[in-house]
């Protein structure tokens, strides 16, 4: 899933880190090349004078060194993820920019628990399903959704009082019903329909 991703980071991450490095953020992060990377491009990432693509653009590249470099590389994103649940929330967003965050959260929070139940905390629970429940008009949209269920899978994955939530959220089972019957071309899984199960919906369907 994150192919793509890495091998982006391989080709422009090295040469934005190094334009954005401070002296001093160098020196205090000499010793762990990753923490001084991730807090470089963090800081880019809450420079409001930056443009929101640039600052985007860093959350993409924290998340591809999170999912790179294992959970103790996710640990120092943490920071990060209430600034990006904050993107998510915001009402005037083009879709391509949302699913950008939607990427670099499920980056940072891919195999780390602690990142997992951070963002839980700070209530993505509640933008995520109200993601999937929003009418869709345009195949943007839908990726919008796709990468929604891709980032549910991973907060719910190894999580039963999450998954208990979710299986009680309203709508959820009709909207990820609706997504399972799409085609998810270029995708390892249809995600959608492995929330079916996880969520416990494709058991309620058979006792109806």
């Amino acid at each position: 899933m994150f192919k793509w991703l890495v091998e982006l980071c391989e080709k422009y991450l090295m040469s934005f880190f190094f334009m954005n490095v401070d002296e001093d953020e160098e020196s205090t992060y000499e010793d762990n090349p990753q923490l001084r990377q991730i807090v470089s491009l963090g800081s880019s990432l809450r420079k409001t004078h930056l443009p929101l693509s640039s600052r985007l653009q860093a959350a993409l590249y924290m998340s591809i060194i999170c999912f790179t470099g294992g959970p103790e590389a996710a640990v120092f994103a943490q920071d990060y993820i209430e600034d990006l649940i904050r993107f998510l929330n915001r009402t005037l967003f083009l879709d391509k920019d949302r699913i950008i965050v939607l990427q670099s959260l499920a980056g940072i929070c891919y195999n780390n628990t602690a990142n997992q139940n951070l963002a839980i905390d700070l209530h993505i629970l509640i933008t995520l399903v109200a993601i999937l429940n929003a009418r869709t008009t345009t195949q943007m949209k839908i990726k919008v959704k796709y990468w929604t269920c891709y980032l549910l899978n991973i907060l719910c994955c190894n999580n039963i009082p999450v998954a208990r939530r979710l299986n009680r959220a309203k709508h959820l089972q009709t909207s990820l019903i609706y997504l399972a019957e799409s085609t998810w071309f270029g995708w390892p899984k249809n995600y959608a329909q492995v929330l079916i199960y996880l969520l416990g919906f494709e058991k309620l369907n058979r006792a109806l």
